[in-house]
């Protein structure tokens, strides 16, 4: 395994955005995933509160942040992992530093790297919670995520071929 730190460092080199946005891995241990997100000028909007996107972003991640204990760092290139769809729930201005806050249990987690070592698809929906540093939720969302292994590409399936 490896630490919070490790994992924070890992998301922010494959995707920058992180690095922009200043975005800290709280919790990657024990069923609890967490990351935060400070309130500054690069993260703010015109009414002074978290971007929208910004909240997105840190709910959204939190897919990853579930994976890179259960795949470790030595997979992350043999996998494909996205996000198939989010469903956000914005309920209130995020007026200082959000906490985008998921769990999942060890039980789910061994179900998907049963399939990943199985060389399958490993489909599985995450709730997430976002609040202010006051605790207050400003979010929650759905999301469902794929994780599987790369495969070589079929010939002909190129987007040249496939735009018409």
């Amino acid at each position: 395994m490896f630490d919070e730190a490790a994992i924070e460092a890992t998301l922010r080199q494959l995707c920058p955005l992180y690095k922009h946005v200043e975005l800290s891995v709280e919790s990657a241990q024990d069923g609890v995933y967490r990351c935060r997100v400070p309130l500054n000028a690069a993260n703010g909007n015109h009414l002074g509160t978290v971007h929208a996107a910004i909240q997105w972003a840190a709910a959204e991640m939190l897919g990853g942040l579930v994976l890179m204990p259960i795949i470790g760092p030595h997979r992350l290139a043999t996998m494909h992992v996205a996000v198939r769809s989010v469903s956000i729930d914005f309920r209130r201005p995020a007026r200082s530093a959000i906490i985008a806050e998921a769990l999942f249990d060890e039980q789910e987690a061994s179900e998907v790297r049963r399939l990943i070592d199985d060389g399958k698809d490993a489909t599985f929906c995450l709730h997430a919670v976002v609040r202010d540093d006051n605790g207050e939720t400003v979010a929650t969302t759905e999301a469902v995520y794929v994780a599987r292994p790369l495969r070589a590409a079929k010939t002909g399936a190129g987007l040249d071929h496939a735009i018409v």
